[in-house]
């Protein structure tokens, strides 16, 4: 009860200072990106400093092993502090953020004005947690959290297996790394083409015209039926949900920011000191 409790207090108190709407949680499956190939690239702005720079790199080039959804880094596009959003790419950055929340990592997915497709995400590591406690102060929890949230960045939700899109207190500490069931999980997201793109950069077209046009008549299917799953989701405004696998625990939320765009936060929280 105490462990639920905080987090209560938690998220409102992180939804507060981030000026974000009500809270609406879900588990997010199946979102994605707009692009016409099948296989594609995805900018990462490079906002971070320090032992950062090699978790991201490392991270990187782990995620890079599947062919589906590859990510190339570039220079930062916002300030670590603020880790604002840039429209077609992911930004991703580490600041001291606070210890008060008690979170790791957070991954921020803002959609296009349809709400059908992502078309930015920040991913920031909180350094405030990270440097202060010492069971999380070392490169494995660090480099955990930085696979994980970029995990997120294509769409992937957490799962239990033996990759770092688990989000258990185990796999903190232990599983680094993403594994096939990843790669296959992204292969099937982006099974489709779109008519359109919310990808920054220049994207290889697809060297099958009549495999392209198949997958544009499935995706319009698959793009209904995430239609149909939104509004669901959105009638469940202020419901919290609390992940919870071994000792560690992801928040899904669903925000509506004041220009009316929707966004998807996945926020991986530290271990209660009490449990």
């Amino acid at each position: 009860m105490l462990r639920r409790l905080t987090h209560y207090v938690v998220i409102a108190g992180l939804a507060a200072a981030l000026v974000l709407g009500p809270l609406t949680v879900t588990l997010a499956s199946g979102y994605h990106w707009a692009r016409q190939p099948s296989q594609f690239s995805l900018q990462l702005g490079d906002n971070v400093d320090g032992v950062w720079d090699g978790m991201l790199q490392r991270a990187v080039a782990d995620w890079n092993k599947g062919d589906t959804v590859t990510f190339q880094i570039v220079g930062g596009g916002t300030g670590p502090q603020e880790c604002r959003p840039v429209t077609g790419r992911v930004e991703v950055c580490n600041w001291r953020y606070g210890t008060q929340e008690g979170w790791l990592g957070l991954a921020r997915l803002y959609f296009d004005a349809s709400g059908e497709h992502i078309e930015a995400v920040t991913v920031q590591m909180n350094d405030s947690f990270f440097d202060t406690n010492s069971e999380y102060n070392n490169d494995t929890a660090r480099q955990h959290t930085m696979c994980h949230e970029l995990g997120h960045a294509p769409g992937l939700d957490h799962i239990s297996s033996s990759s770092c899109m688990n989000d258990s207190q185990y796999a903190v500490f232990n599983q680094l790394a993403p594994i096939n069931k990843d790669f296959n999980q992204l292969e099937r997201i982006y099974s489709h083409s779109d008519a359109t793109t919310t990808v920054a950069g220049t994207q290889k077209k697809d060297k099958n015209e009549n495999d392209r046009k198949k997958k544009g008549r499935s995706g319009k299917r698959d793009r209904k039926g995430r239609r149909d799953g939104r509004r669901d989701r959105h009638q469940h405004a202020g419901v919290e949900r609390i992940h919870s696998e071994g000792s560690a625990s992801e928040t899904v939320t669903i925000e509506t920011l004041p220009d009316g765009q929707t966004v998807v936060s996945f926020i991986t929280w530290a271990q209660d000191p009490a449990s």
